[in-house]
């Protein structure tokens, strides 16, 4: 007997379903493909349960679908010239039946009990993670009105890359920071915000808010490209699970399911990958493979090995900043060795009750540092880092079936430890670590009705997380007086506990085919408690020592002669008088959104879009203490009078999806948006007067006035199999406020020598174009990309220095060839010119890769 297929709904998707009737209409975009393939897409896009025990031969290919169609209009056009036909078994169920196949069997009806061989859930099988977008992305994201974008797994496979962060920079509105070059943690920047949890960043939905400070970005994320499955991009808050305390937008980068690596069918199955390359691209490897051990049970684990020299930078051009970082033309301590691992089990526990659960270890290991000709030992600064980030995630996931449940709750650990040991001039406290943990989980549902007013969909639930870091130091600092001021020697990275929880609810009217309406509320929560100490203003003499007791008066019967006071000369030293300070801070919001989208052709969607945003200070900026210099501990301070950021934003754009155009099998996709916001109190750093120390300390303060930040991007590409061409545009224009309340109580420039302000500003204009061709039956494909970036001119702060970024364009050339359905060979040339240029959003002296050629293997089995 032949095992039963069924699709049910993707993860995730946002549709909004009718009840369950034959006449019910969905929009549907589906490009002719593999049969299986389509009736898949079908079925996440729909909610229908699609049955068949047939033999769908791998070369039989679907009718396209784009437009409004009712169950039966879409199965009767998906199986046209197929010899297929279907029956509507019951409530948002069907079977497909092919007459010749006379093993087909009887038609189950929604309430017959069919004893069967095997049962294959094949609801992730096509789970949207790639589509005829820019670069793979799903068709979904052409389909919701939101500033969205996603890199798929084919980007991800297609792009061999030295760092994750490296495929951020091809998302219209994003980069990613590189001011901390020689560090491999990752800091996103979305349309100007980044760092402070401004943009939450996850690994399947599990919180990464590491923070560390110094010299650049200060939030950084540790993950492989190994095991990803696609990277999710919002770029503005939403009223649903992943926007608390976040004032920008969210990126979520998932990792590898089951049926990813299980073909249909089959048992077990996995994916080995193996790069290497020129300019110390020296090997990046990894293998990963899944096992049904039941129809109920799965696991899934893989392991990686990364190992990437310093690399030599372009010849072509000059690198601003100085030569301080390069060893003739090798950018020092641009390597990194990293171990990866994943481990992960679903299970099927009833029949729509469905549990996950997963570990995810990233270990990097690399240095840091620059030379400095004024010190000994070959005037070489260095500081080795080694991060061991472990994800821990669990999810349960329920749906039986009807409108009014469809559940999904989750629970996450996130722990980071940053081990470093300086040496050189940097070694003036000895080893330390910095260690973040967060710990959050969520649980939301989506109950779905058919109003008089049209299909309604509310989608509630909670969210909350908390964090804890913890700053430690293995060699202690001891002032003349005795007093071990260790605690205060963080560098800027403190101790400290924060919490946020949020309540939310978003409801989504369709009242009519070609209109949505959203409506969101969200409100979110924090509390901030703990300790900290600083310390008052330096005092050089801290005794006194008798030298000579003196003597009383001498009394006799004459009277009474003078008395010697003792004499005394002082102690000199250095001396901190501690100041303990207690925070405790805590505030909520009201966030509303609402979106507004319309459908007046089928390939045209306009949108609007609003929604509010509030991100309360986090750890790092609440219990600041210590300061710059690893041995100056009173130069920082908390500020308790610091206010959340809160943002407004704006959005209007549209969506086309558009099959058919000049040949059958041509595809449209393309997705513009544009945006204004604005931040009030936006968080930056200052000067404030501590009252109790009866000192003034670098802090962190609101800026006053309002930030404005707007902009338009785009993402289109055009897919004719034989050939396609896509690309992105990035336009942002940014007005920071520019100035803070001073402890004078005067409203005081950042630029003004008080303020040290530490504000990236993305370049005004990003383009990108991606062109290729397919040939030998698609076989082989050969593409090129050119990235033309403008320069971009920091207006405010510290970053006015050596961040002034010249514009540049690089080129790169790739292809791929498919030996069979199992084996692809892909290469690529990256900055084909070998131009010497530093990468937008970091800092002039450092530089990105020269051109560099690598060669990958990818094996499925």
């Amino acid at each position: 007997m032949l095992p039963l297929i069924t699709t049910i709904p993707a993860f995730g998707q946002n549709s909004v379903d009718a009840t369950a009737t034959a006449s019910t209409t969905y929009p549907l975009n589906i490009p002719a493909k593999p049969l299986a393939a389509a009736i898949a897409d079908l079925g996440a896009s729909s909610g229908w349960r699609i049955l068949y025990t047939i033999q769908l031969a791998p070369d039989m290919r679907s009718r396209p679908l784009n437009g409004n169609y009712t169950m039966a209009q879409a199965l009767a056009q998906l199986l046209a010239g197929t010899g297929i036909t279907y029956r509507i078994t019951g409530a948002k169920a069907a079977l497909l039946i092919d007459p010749s196949q006379s093993r087909a069997g009887p038609v189950p009806s929604s309430t017959d009990g069919v004893q069967l061989d095997t049962i294959v859930v094949d609801a992730n099988r096509n789970d949207n993670t790639t589509g005829s977008g820019y670069q793979g992305t799903p068709d979904w994201v052409y389909q919701r009105p939101a500033a969205v974008s996603v890199i798929s797994r084919e980007a991800i496979e297609s792009s061999p890359t030295r760092n994750a962060r490296d495929l951020l920079d091809n998302v219209a509105g994003v980069y990613a920071n590189r001011s901390a070059a020689q560090n491999p943690g990752i800091s996103v920047n979305i349309r100007g915000l980044q760092d402070q949890d401004r943009i939450a960043t996850m690994i399947d939905g599990a919180r990464q808010n590491f923070q560390r400070s110094g010299h650049g970005a200060t939030q950084r994320t540790y993950v492989d490209t190994a095991f990803l499955r696609q990277i999710d991009v919002e770029k503005s808050t939403t009223s649903g699970v992943g926007s608390a305390g976040a004032l920008g937008g969210l990126v979520n980068f998932r990792t590898f399911i089951a049926d990813d690596l299980i073909k249909p069918g089959n048992q077990y199955g996995g994916v080995v990958n193996a790069t290497t390359g020129t300019n110390a691209y020296n090997f990046d490897g990894s293998t990963a493979a899944a096992v049904r051990v039941s129809e109920r049970f799965s696991v899934l684990g893989g392991v990686s090995y990364k190992n990437i020299g310093a690399y030599d930078i372009g010849k072509n051009g000059t690198i601003g900043g100085g030569t301080t970082a390069y060893d003739g033309n090798v950018f020092l301590f641009s390597g990194q060795e990293v171990f990866s691992t994943i481990l992960k089990a679903e299970a099927l526990t009833t029949e729509d009750v469905k549990m996950t659960i997963g570990w995810l270890h990233n270990d990097s290991r690399y240095n840091t540092g620059n030379y400095d000709n004024t010190i000994a030992r070959g005037g070489i600064l260095k500081s080795s880092e080694q991060v061991a980030n472990d994800t821990f995630t669990s999810a349960l996931d329920w749906n039986p079936g009807n409108d009014i449940v469809d559940l999904k709750a989750k629970l996450y650990y996130n722990h980071l430890k940053n081990d470093t040991v300086s040496d050189g001039a940097f070694a003036l406290t000895g080893p330390s670590n910095f260690v973040f943990s967060t710990l959050g989980g969520s649980v939301e549902n989506t109950s779905r009705f058919h109003t008089m007013l049209g299909a309604l969909a509310f989608n509630y639930g909670l969210e909350a997380f908390s964090d804890t870091g913890k700053t430690t130091l293995q060699r202690g600092f001891t002032g003349a007086n005795g007093v071990d001021y260790s605690s205060t020697l963080t560098g800027g990275t403190p101790s400290g506990n924060r919490d946020v929880a949020s309540g939310f609810g978003t409801a989504t009217l369709k009242p009519a085919e070609w209109v949505t309406l959203i409506g969101g509320m969200r409100y979110d929560w924090y509390h901030i408690a703990g300790m900290t100490t600083i310390y008052g203003a330096r005092q050089e003499i801290i005794g006194q020592l008798m030298t000579n007791p003196g003597r009383p008066a001498i009394c006799n019967a004459r009277g009474c002669g003078a008395a010697v006071p003792p004499t005394y000369v002082p102690i000199y030293g250095t001396v901190y008088r501690p100041y303990d300070l207690d925070v405790d801070k805590s505030g909520g919001a009201w966030l509303p959104n609402f979106t507004i989208a319309f459908q007046p052709v089928d390939w045209l969607q306009p949108f609007i879009k609003y929604s509010k945003s509030y991100r309360p200070p986090t750890v790092m900026e609440s219990f600041l203490n210590g300061g710059h210099d690893a041995n100056e501990i009173n130069g920082y301070a908390p500020n308790p009078f610091l206010r959340p950021e809160r943002g407004d934003t704006y959005e209007a754009g549209f969506n086309v999806l558009a099959n058919g155009i000049l040949t059958e099998r041509d595809t449209v996709r393309f997705k513009a948006v544009g945006f204004y916001r604005e931040i009030t109190d936006y968080i930056s750093f200052g000067y404030i007067q501590n009252a109790q120390a009866a000192s003034q300390y670098q802090s962190y303060v609101n800026l006053n006035g309002v930030t404005r930040m707007k902009g338009v991007e785009i993402e289109a590409n055009y897919d004719a199999r034989f050939l396609y061409i896509g690309g992105t545009v990035t336009r942002i224009d940014t007005d920071f406020a520019d100035s803070f309340t001073s402890p004078t109580g005067r409203d005081t420039p950042i630029n003004s020598g008080l303020g040290a302000a530490v504000i990236f500003e993305q370049p005004k204009l990003r383009v990108t174009l991606d062109a290729g061709i397919r040939l030998f039956d698609e076989k082989l494909t050969l593409g090129a990309r050119v990235v033309d970036v403008s320069k971009t001119v920091p207006a405010l702060g510290s970053l006015r220095s050596g961040y002034e970024m010249p514009g540049y364009r690089v080129y790169d050339i790739y292809g791929s060839y498919a030996f069979d359905e199992a084996t692809k060979l892909r290469f690529a040339v990256n900055n084909v010119t070998d131009l010497a240029y530093a990468p937008a959003v970091g800092a002039n002296f450092y530089a990105a890769p020269g051109r560099t050629a690598t060669v990958s293997l990818n094996y499925k089995f």
